[in-house]
């Protein structure tokens, strides 16, 4: 289906926001609540409006008589609630950092546990307990001097941020952090109260910022087990990362009584023309390849089969283009259920930043052809859609709520899946 023959969804309901959204993402434990993180750039005074939000920090001509501050930025937790079609405010946290990234833990026992990382190198973790007149509630916030010991900390006028995070996919105390120094660290939370610690030496470096960064089991051998996660026993997962470089790189890392370690090198993908922005591991094949869906500042989306033996390159299955930046992919549904018109099929939302949210179909026809169609677009932003995510427990319909940041407008759209 051609691009211009797409259905073109409109919205139920919108509205603008105090500050910029930056990112956003439904309760799986409290499938009406979701939370948007904001980021906003406070500019000197005499810099004025124009390029506020901008995080250049050029000058014109590129001297300058004062000596280069940190920028200051702040932002805010934001609660709503949908039912019936309709978005309720139900509490603000103003927050000292700017959001950069914001998700709920995946796992059961804690889906009520949110993290954020921040634009001064800060994890924090919430709550979510809808009974609560606040619902809302900061459990502990650390920040990298802290959960390294003190072996990571800027230098006068230096900046960290971290820029996204991801959760292990089976372990409900591990992530891993990207850093605007190009760095990914593996962070520990043992328990979500406090005493986290942060790996000081990175698994994966970057040569510039690092977006994106999603973990995912490594395949293992017929006389290995996969569920190895008791504490004590040696236990491998793979880290992707993406970065401004253009690289997609992964490392098979350890995790072994309480410790990390890397047994070989990281290894890096050149299969994208700009930034690697977005990270989306699907499910291993029986032959042990792992496909991977990766997004790019060159507006396309790729399927990826990176190998299980550790000095295989990965190979670029199929790609598309969206027409705008591809900065977020959520996986909607995952079918591997073979038929005769595909083998498997998974149906992603995608965050186009200046082209607006995509809902897009990448399947493995019968014939053994990876293909992506786009089943939906909604392009009502007007600046930058970083942030998107449906409603959990869909059946027909899509509930997708979507933000756009400069004009800080939050979107309600529906769409049906077939």
């Amino acid at each position: 289906m051609a691009e211009d023959e797409v259905k073109i969804i409109q919205s139920l309901k919108s509205q603008t926001l105090d500050l910029p959204p930056s990112c956003v993402e439904f309760c799986p434990a409290f499938p009406s609540y979701f939370l948007v993180g904001t980021y906003s750039l406070q500019q000197p005074e005499s810099i004025g409006q124009e390029g506020a939000n901008s995080d250049s920090g050029a000058e014109e001509d590129g001297q300058s008589s004062q000596p280069k501050q940190p920028q200051s930025r702040n932002g805010s937790i934001i609660t709503f609630q949908l039912v019936d079609g309709n978005v309720t405010h139900v509490q603000t946290l103003p927050q000292p950092s700017a959001l950069l990234d914001l998700r709920f833990n995946p796992h059961d026992g804690s889906r009520d546990v949110c993290a954020v990382v921040s634009s001064t190198a800060t994890l924090a973790l919430f709550k979510l307990s809808p009974d609560e007149e606040q619902p809302l509630k900061h459990l502990n916030t650390m920040d990298i001097a802290a959960m390294s010991h003190g072996e990571i900390e800027p230098s006068p006028g230096e900046e960290i941020l971290f820029l996204s995070f991801g959760w292990h996919p089976s372990r409900a105390d591990m992530m891993a952090i990207t850093a605007s120094t190009g760095h990914v660290y593996l962070v520990h939370l043992p328990t979500f109260d406090g005493n986290w610690k942060l790996n000081s030496e990175p698994v994966i470096t970057h040569m510039l910022e690092t977006w994106c960064v999603a973990i995912s089991h490594v395949p293992t051998g017929p006389e290995q087990p996969e569920d190895t996660e008791e504490a004590g026993v040696l236990s491998s997962f793979r880290v992707y990362s993406g970065g401004d470089d253009s690289m997609l790189r992964f490392r098979v890392c350890d995790w072994d009584k309480g410790n990390f370690s890397g047994s070989l090198p990281a290894r890096e993908s050149r299969g994208h023309d700009a930034g690697v922005t977005a990270i989306l591991p699907l499910f291993r094949e029986e032959d042990g390849q792992e496909l991977v869906v990766t997004g790019s500042y060159d507006e396309h989306i790729r399927l990826f089969s990176v190998p299980s033996l550790p000095f295989g390159k990965p190979k670029n299955l199929a790609e598309s283009g969206l027409g705008g930046g591809v900065w977020r992919l959520k996986l909607i549904d995952l079918d591997t259920t073979s038929n005769t018109d595909y083998s498997w099929r998974a149906s992603i939302l995608v965050s186009c930043m200046h082209a607006g949210a995509r809902v897009v179909e990448l399947l493995r026809t019968a014939s053994g052809e990876y293909r992506f169609n786009v089943l939906g677009r909604f392009e009502e932003h007007q600046s930058m859609n970083y942030g998107s995510d449906f409603q959990p427990g869909w059946k027909d319909k899509l509930s997708v709520v979507s933000t756009s940041f400069y004009d800080k407008l939050l979107c309600l759209w529906e769409v049906e899946m077939v």
